[in-house]
C-alpha cells in the first residue's frame, strides 16, 4: 500500500522564481487502493541554515557555531477531516507567492583557514499526508525550487570618488613621501552581466618605482553565527583581474578600468546569516621593506528593476506544453516547521 506522487512547477521561462512572484503548479498522485487520510498541505516553505566549525590548536578542540532563519512557510490545507479516499488518480493544483525582499538560494561548503563552513538557503513546494491512527507517520513529498537574487541599491548610482593615502618612512628625505591613490567609479550598482567602469588615479611621490599596480574584482562572503563575531571570506573572481607596467619615482599615471562582471557573479542580500558582496581592488605593488597601497571599492551587482509578473499558467500547460519537470523529490527532511492553516480545497479525481 502507497502513495505515488509528482510536483509539477509552472516555472518562469529563466526556471527560476525571484521575490514576490507567483509559485505555483499541478500535483498529481495516487493510490494503489483505499486510504484513510486527516488532511492534505501543501505547503512552500524557506529557510536558511548556518554552520562553522572552529578548529584551534589547543588539544585539536573544536567548536561549532550556527544561526538559521525562516524566509518563508505557508500552508494549504487542500483536505481535511478523515476520508476514506478510493484508489486512482488525483490532481491538486496549487498557487503561493513567494515574500519580497528574499535571500536567494544558495550552497556553500568549504573549509576555510580556521574554520569549515556549510551554508544553505533552500525553498521547496511540499505536500504532506497525514493518517489517522498512533503508529502511522505522515508521508511527505517536496520539490526544490530556484530562487534568484534580487537587488535594493545600497550604494550610490552615481559617480563616487574614493581615495586612499600612504606615507612612506623614507630616510634622508626632506619631504613626506606618498603614494596617492584615486578612483572614480561612475556607477557603483550594476546589472547582471554588466561592466564597472572606473577611473583612478596613482601618484608616486616617493624616490621609488611602484613596481606594478593590480586590479581585480573580489567576492567577499561574510558569515554571522550567533554568539560568534563575523566571518569574511574573500577569493578572487576568475577573468576579472589586470596589471600595469611600473610607475617610475615622480610620476602620476592615469589608469581607466573596465570590467565586465561574469552573469553568474550576484550580490546576496536579504540574509541575516549570510551576505554576498563584491569589491574592486586596487593595489600598489612597492618594493620591501613597504606596504602595498591598497584601495578597496566596493559595488553591488544585480538586476533591481522589477520583474514582469509571471502569469498563472492553465492546468491544461502540463499536458499540452510537455515543460513542466515531472520529477519528484521525496524526503521527510524538514526546513521550516509547520505554519498556519490556509483555505480548504478538495481533491479531485
Amino acid at each position: 500500500m502507497g502513495i505515488f506522487c509528482q510536483i509539477n512547477l509552472f516555472k518562469p521561462p529563466d526556471g527560476a522564481f525571484y521575490s514576490g512572484e507567483a509559485v505555483s503548479g499541478m500535483i498529481k498522485y495516487g493510490l494503489d487502493e483505499p486510504m484513510e487520510i486527516d488532511r492534505i498541505t501543501v505547503s512552500l516553505k524557506g529557510a536558511g541554515d548556518l554552520k562553522m566549525t572552529e578548529r584551534t590548536n589547543k588539544r585539536n578542540r573544536r567548536h561549532t557555531f550556527g544561526a538559521s532563519e525562516v524566509y518563508v512557510d505557508t500552508d494549504e490545507v487542500m483536505q481535511e477531516g478523515k476520508i476514506k479516499v478510493p484508489a486512482g488518480s488525483y490532481e491538486l493544483l496549487f498557487n503561493f507567492r513567494l515574500p519580497q525582499n528574499v535571500p536567494p538560494s544558495i550552497e556553500y561548503n568549504k573549509h576555510i583557514p580556521r574554520y569549515a563552513v556549510s551554508c544553505k538557503i533552500k525553498y521547496y513546494v511540499r505536500i504532506k499526508f497525514d493518517r489517522p491512527g498512533w503508529f502511522t507517520f505522515a508521508k511527505h513529498f517536496r520539490k526544490e525550487i530556484t530562487v534568484a537574487s534580487t537587488i535594493k541599491p545600497r550604494l550610490s548610482m552615481e559617480p563616487v570618488m574614493y581615495g586612499q593615502r600612504s606615507t612612506l618612512i623614507q630616510l634622508f628625505k626632506s619631504k613626506p613621501s606618498t603614494v596617492i591613490m584615486k578612483a572614480n567609479v561612475l556607477n557603483s550598482v550594476i546589472p547582471n552581466g554588466g561592466k564597472v567602469t572606473i577611473e583612478s588615479e596613482i601618484q608616486n611621490d616617493t624616490n621609488i618605482s611602484i613596481k606594478t599596480v593590480e586590479i581585480k574584482m573580489m567576492e567577499m562572503y561574510t558569515f554571522k553565527a550567533t554568539g560568534h563575531t563575523d566571518v569574511k571570506v574573500y577569493e578572487d573572481v576568475p577573468s576579472c583581474e589586470c596589471k600595469t607596467a611600473p610607475i617610475r619615482a615622480g610620476a602620476t599615471q592615469n589608469l581607466p578600468v573596465d570590467i565586465v562582471v561574469p552573469s553568474d557573479r550576484v550580490s546576496l542580500d536579504n540574509s541575516k546569516i549570510v551576505s554576498r558582496d563584491y569589491i574592486v581592488r586596487i593595489t600598489s605593488v612597492l618594493p620591501l621593506p613597504h606596504r602595498n597601497v591598497v584601495l578597496d571599492i566596493p559595488v553591488q551587482i544585480g538586476d533591481n528593476v522589477q520583474r514582469q509578473e509571471v502569469v498563472d499558467l492553465p492546468p491544461s500547460y502540463w499536458e499540452a506544453m510537455g515543460e513542466v519537470d515531472k520529477d519528484d523529490d521525496e524526503s521527510d527532511g524538514e526546513a521550516a516547521g509547520d505554519g498556519k492553516k490556509g483555505g480548504k480545497k478538495e481533491a479531485k479525481p
